[in-house]
């Protein structure tokens, strides 16, 4: 008999088998339910910062 074939044929057999119980072992996991987030106040989140935009004076970022 030709070893590395058998081997090979092993393997691949004992790979496949082991995905399908993977499969079935997953497939009866459950996850739990996500909480709805409250919405937070408008104080614990200050309103961004607004910056000046660029004046004549300064380079406007470019690649060049």
């Amino acid at each position: 008999m030709n070893w590395p074939l058998f081997w090979a044929l092993t393997l691949a057999f004992g790979v496949v088998i082991s995905n399908i119980m993977l499969l079935k072992y997953a497939s009866k996991l459950t996850t739990p339910a996500l909480k709805p987030q409250q919405p937070k106040q408008a104080e614990a989140n200050p309103a961004p910062i607004q910056r000046p935009h660029a004046t004549s004076d300064q380079k406007q970022n470019s690649p060049e």
